[in-house]
């Protein structure tokens, strides 16, 4: 089973354009600054940066939903199942597989831009040192969201309900329930971004995107992303479990 993941992955055309979006993300900021020669090293991280990060976490929403929900929208579920008929190991192997190729990936396309980015301001004399913090908050954050969309395409059975799903909470719901009194700081989204802000190593006084509140410690961040990614997983495997297909 996961050798026939492997060969999906492979040989399908979304995670190969996804692969050449993030590609494509990490090092065309680089190459634009060689006609703007910034003397500051920010600015080249910057760039790189804040193209990669975005492109990450739309490519692995978009690879997560695809993982399962290609084989819902090309009626290749049951051809799966007779090859792997334990549900269970086939969803392990999908996920398993999403979890280790995206991992390549975000690390692989995260090491060339910034080695392009380097590159390139060494053309300048200027010296850009490693933002590894940055770009491991960016990568936890696409992990996480490929992880969502993963298991909201089994409870919807659809790649793209997956995607506008997991685009949709993070960017509507997250903000809706984060006006809640006493409640909003639980959501996803907070808890998340307190996560990452965590990992850059950041002042909660100094951290934006969904608005941390400084009531919510670390711990109290994790057990919140764990909850909603746990929930949503019972539900999808207990729906992918049950249902006919």
């Amino acid at each position: 089973m996961i050798a026939a993941e492997l060969y999906k992955v492979r040989t399908h055309r979304t995670p190969l354009m996804a692969f050449a979006a993030l590609l494509a993300a990490s090092v065309i900021p680089s190459i634009v600054l060689i006609w703007y020669t910034p003397a500051s090293s920010g600015s080249y991280l910057t760039a790189f940066a804040a193209t990669w990060s975005t492109v990450a976490v739309l490519m692995s929403v978009v690879f997560g939903g695809w993982l399962l929900g290609t084989e819902y929208r090309q009626d290749t579920v049951k051809r799966m199942l007779t090859t792997q008929p334990r549900r269970l190991t086939a969803l392990g192997s999908k996920a398993a597989v999403g979890v280790s190729v995206l991992s390549a990936a975000l690390v692989a396309t995260a090491s060339i831009g910034w080695l392009a980015a380097r590159l390139v301001a060494s053309m300048n004399d200027v010296t850009v040192a490693w933002n590894g913090r940055e770009l491991l908050a960016s990568g936890v954050t696409a992990l996480i969201a490929a992880a969502m969309s993963f298991v909201l395409s089994a409870i919807t059975k659809s790649d793209s309900f997956a995607m506008v799903g997991t685009v949709g909470t993070l960017l509507i719901l997250n903000p809706l329930l984060s006006l809640i009194p006493n409640v909003g700081k639980y959501t996803f989204g907070q808890a998340l971004e307190v996560i990452t802000t965590e990992i850059e190593g950041v002042s909660e006084a100094a951290a934006m995107g969904f608005g941390v509140s400084p009531e919510l410690s670390l711990t109290a961040a994790i057990v919140t992303v764990s909850a909603w990614l746990g929930g949503l997983a019972l539900a999808g495997t207990a729906l992918f479990q049950r249902r006919d297909v």
